[in-house]
């Protein structure tokens, strides 16, 4: 192929590998982007047992260059070295800075109360969330423009702190519940953690799905 499917750029993205069927195998890492190969850095020994010449599909996400689709065919893999030949782009013009994933996650936010000025915090439910935003019910009433932080357990060792500012909100229409839409900010330091975050979170939806 004349030039690389993919831009030198999106070296070290993080990415979810999984069949051309779309069952979840396992998330990993670009490691390197030539003309024709693609290697990926993977730690878990999931592929262990896929053989030479099975094709995958890999979803890769970059918050700066967007979200490729990508499908090539096994040649090698090597203590944690896959090496993908035979590449080409699926959804190439199909280029977002992020993609949404659904849960239903129960948090606990902090926020600073309008009236007293004072540290507050309220439940929350996180209906679906991407890189840069994050949709949410509460049977708190949050002011537009409200910003609130949250805690999120990303796996055994990693925790961080997100904050996020409400842009949109709506009655949920069940119990007086508010449905809301923030925008995450100051979050750069985190994307590559939050984006292996969502990816595991949508393998274990696909999983959960079969």
């Amino acid at each position: 192929m004349a030039g690389s499917v993919i831009p030198a750029g999106y070296e070290g993205s993080v990415c979810e590998i999984k069949t051309t069927e779309n069952t979840f195998i396992t998330t990993g890492r670009i490691s390197s982007v030539s003309e024709d190969k693609i290697k990926l850095h993977i730690k878990s020994k999931a592929f262990r047992s896929v053989p030479f010449g099975f094709r995958v599909k890999i979803n890769i996400v970059n918050s700066k260059l967007g979200f490729r689709v990508i499908e090539g065919k096994v040649y090698t893999y090597s203590f944690g070295i896959l090496t993908l030949t035979d590449i080409f782009g699926i959804v190439d013009k199909e280029r977002r800075s992020s993609f949404r994933v659904d849960m239903n996650l129960a948090l606990h936010a902090r926020y600073e109360n309008t009236y007293t000025g004072r540290a507050a915090s309220a439940d929350i439910t996180i209906k679906n969330m991407s890189i840069n935003g994050v949709k949410f019910t509460s049977s708190h009433h949050f002011d537009m423009g409200a910003v609130l932080s949250f805690g999120l357990q990303l796996n055994k060792r990693k925790y961080v702190d997100l904050t996020c500012r409400i842009i949109r909100r709506s009655s949920d229409g069940r119990n007086g519940s508010m449905s809301y839409i923030g925008r995450i900010v100051d979050n750069t330091e985190n994307e590559d953690a939050v984006c292996s975050f969502l990816l595991q979170k949508q393998g274990e939806l696909l999983n959960h799905a079969k």
